[in-house]
């Protein structure tokens, strides 16, 4: 009996608590479902109501022990009956159009999809049309991202940096076909075709991107606002140039300034200089302050059409005017090819001329303290006046940031050769070429320049390997040859002189340059014309000469030592008439022309025609008073433009040798001038026959 009675009370047990966990079950059923859907009420299995919530602990005991225990609950009402309302109608999922929807997206996104819409092509952006990146065949139609074109020319530009022309070309390529209008691809491509040695290509390729490429514009800035840096000490502090405000941009009024400015150079090269002077006038017309045009304006007529200095100085205050107009910062290139001009165009021992070219490269160090060129040429115009300490200091520093600069090794050599003898260090100098052709083994100017200096220690055949070299590193090199023609001319037979200098001529012709070979090849006719007279053979002579001028008109060095030798023959109406001819081709008054005019006044006085030495005296004097009432301004526009150019090298001028000529007391020197060597009478010696004769004069009397 009791276990009887102990089994039904775990039946009991049991029981209740099946019941009280459905109960649980199907109340958080419904409170799940009265969540996911709260529009509806839930629905209750039993007619009990819902429990409370957990935090009314009594009420939920009481309902538990009520259901467990049995107690008959009053009945749950049932719910009012459902009626249709405009909410449940939102409720209800509606119909879809496929068809509008793809239509929806291929305009939002874009698409285009072919007639079975099975694939797909991006067309355009989110942009309107005439700002979209549009796509056509898979592909990118318009302008794309400059990063892109960046990153395509930095690695074109890398590549080119260490010799690799193909990769170069390929990425440059890419970069046309990427956005035909940028100008920096087809500069890259002509750059390259010109490393090749084909001209022609290279200026076809920039008249391509000059047709193709869109012009660019200038940023105007107020005036700037200069800061000193309190945390220097008070004697080192200076005044720093920030860029003002900006006040707005001008966009250019013609092609692309740099690609106009590019091919005037390689038209310059080529020997086209009134196309060259054309083209650049137009980059200037585009852009004012295009810089690196100006400068090349300025020694295209100041070295090539022998203008005077006025015709440079009016160039370059033109560009430091137009850069200050725009707020530019002032550009350390354009001081320093106007403090080089000022400098080389001063008489000798012009104390002037010398303080204005100190005060220039003074400007273009404020300007730009790492300029390795304004260091290079305040180095190379303080030694050739004596002061070898300074231009050392200027050596020094421009090595201690740019170790690779084999012209400033170059130079630095020269100026240690040219102390006095007592304290000339030959190992030094031999070592500093040494250098210079470590860091550049392929630049034909040190080859040149340590060959001339092993000479000076007598060693002729080292001195001879060494141009020989030059040649082959640099066929085009006329200087080079010009050197080695003039050292076999002194040390070796003619025969081996004309060999090497028709080779060179040869190697160094340019296309359409005619029979003479262009104006690279003028001063190795004049050379090898020397050689010819000195020689005896004048009609051999006569036709270099007449090479040389028909190569470039303007040789003086050509005209004078052609007139020598006809005058030393007797023909001075041959003389007079080269004279004379020569005399029109020079615009203005310039120092070539004055030693055009000096040869012409002393020809005269050697041959005793001192009446004639007289009129030619006194119509150099009234040309030259005439000219200084002239200012030679370049053409003016109004826009203005900012920019970072790269000056040229210097010219590299050294002495070469010297001979003297048979039949005359003239010395000839040759000198490098411009990249080029001339010969020349030294103006010490002019002025001592002009005293001589002079005497002689006053003795016949």
């Amino acid at each position: 009996m009791r276990e009887e009675k102990k089994r039904k009370d775990n039946q009991a047990k049991i029981a209740s608590e099946e019941n009280m966990s459905n109960v649980t079950a199907m109340a958080t059923a419904a409170a799940y479902e009265s969540v996911a859907n709260p529009t509806t009420p839930a629905p209750s299995p039993v007619n009990v109501p819902i429990a409370a919530s957990k935090s009314n602990f009594i009420a939920n005991a009481t309902f538990t022990a009520a259901v467990s225990v049995g107690v008959p609950l009053a009945p749950r009402p049932s719910p009012p009956p459902t009626t249709v309302t405009a909410e449940t109608k939102e409720s209800e999922p509606l119909s879809i159009d496929k068809d509008l929807t793809r239509m929806v997206e291929d305009r939002i996104y874009g698409y285009t999809r072919s007639s079975d819409g099975m694939s797909i092509e991006y067309a355009t952006s989110l942009l309107d049309s005439s700002r979209a990146v549009q796509f056509r065949e898979g592909v990118r139609l318009g302008k794309a991202l400059s990063i892109n074109v960046d990153r395509l020319v930095h690695f074109a530009k890398k590549d080119m940096s260490h010799g690799r022309l193909e990769e170069a070309q390929e990425f440059y390529l890419q970069a046309v076909k990427m956005d035909p209008t940028d100008g920096r691809a087809y500069l890259g491509l002509s750059r390259i075709a010109q490393r090749r040695g084909d001209l022609e290509y290279a200026k076809a390729l920039l008249k391509e991107g000059i047709g193709r490429s869109s012009g660019g514009f200038v940023t105007v800035r107020g005036p700037p606002e200069k800061k000193i840096d309190n945390r220097t000490k008070k004697s080192e502090k200076k005044d720093r140039y920030d860029a003002g405000p900006k006040l707005g941009t001008i966009p250019d009024v013609g092609p692309n300034p740099f690609l106009l400015q590019t091919l005037g150079t390689l038209e310059q090269k080529m020997g086209n200089l009134a196309a060259a002077e054309e083209l650049y006038l137009q980059a200037l017309r585009s852009r004012p302050s295009h810089a690196a045009a100006w400068v090349a304006l300025a020694q295209l007529r100041t070295k090539e059409l022998r203008q005077g200095a006025k015709a440079g100085r009016a160039c370059y205050q033109s560009a430091e005017r137009e850069l200050q107009r725009i707020g530019a910062k002032p550009n350390a290139f354009v001081y320093t090819a106007w403090a080089s001009m000022e400098y080389k165009k001063g008489k000798e021992d012009d104390v002037k001329s010398v303080r204005k070219s100190r005060e220039l490269y003074r400007k273009a160090l404020e300007a730009d303290a790492r300029c390795s060129a304004a260091y290079l040429q305040l180095g190379v115009m303080e030694s050739e006046c004596g002061n070898f300490d300074t231009a050392k200091e200027c050596f020094e520093k421009v090595l201690t940031f740019d170790q690779r600069n084999s012209r400033v090794l170059q130079a630095y050599a020269i100026m240690e050769s040219r102390r006095p003898r007592d304290e000339v260090n030959s190992r030094r100098v031999l070592d500093l070429f040494e250098r210079a052709l470590r860091v550049n083994p392929r630049d034909a100017g040190v080859y040149q320049a340590y060959a001339l200096y092993v000479v000076e220690l007598g060693d002729i055949d080292a001195a001879r390997d060494l141009l020989k070299r030059g040649t082959e590193v640099d066929k085009r090199h006329a200087p080079v040859w010009q050197a080695w023609g003039v050292l076999e001319t002194r040390y070796n037979t003619a025969k081996v002189a004309r060999d090497v200098f028709q080779q060179g001529i040869w190697a160094c012709a340019q296309p359409g340059g005619g029979q003479s070979g262009g104006r690279r090849c003028a001063r190795l006719w004049q050379a090898w014309g020397v050689l010819e007279d000195q020689e005896g053979d004048h009609a051999a002579a006569r036709r270099c000469f007449s090479r040389a001028l028909d190569a470039d008109q303007r040789n003086v060095a050509a005209v004078t030592a052609w007139a020598l030798m006809e005058a030393d023959l007797g023909n001075f109406v041959d003389a007079r008439s080269i004279f004379e001819r020569t005399l029109k081709y020079f615009s203005s008054q310039s120092d070539d022309k004055t030693a055009v005019w000096r040869a012409y006044e002393i020809m005269e006085e050697r041959a005793g025609n001192y009446r004639r030495a007289q009129q030619v005296f006194q119509r150099s004097m009234r040309e030259d008073m005439t000219s200084k009432d002239e200012e030679i301004v370049p053409e003016r526009t109004s826009d203005v433009d900012m920019v970072d150019s790269s000056f040229k090298e210097k010219s590299k001028e050294v002495e070469v040798s010297r001979w003297e000529t048979e039949g005359s007391d003239l010395g000839a020197e040759v000198w490098m001038n411009n990249g080029s060597i001339e010969g020349k009478v030294p103006a010490k010696m002019m002025k001592k026959l002009r005293n001589g004769d002079s005497k002689k004069k006053e003795k016949g009397r």
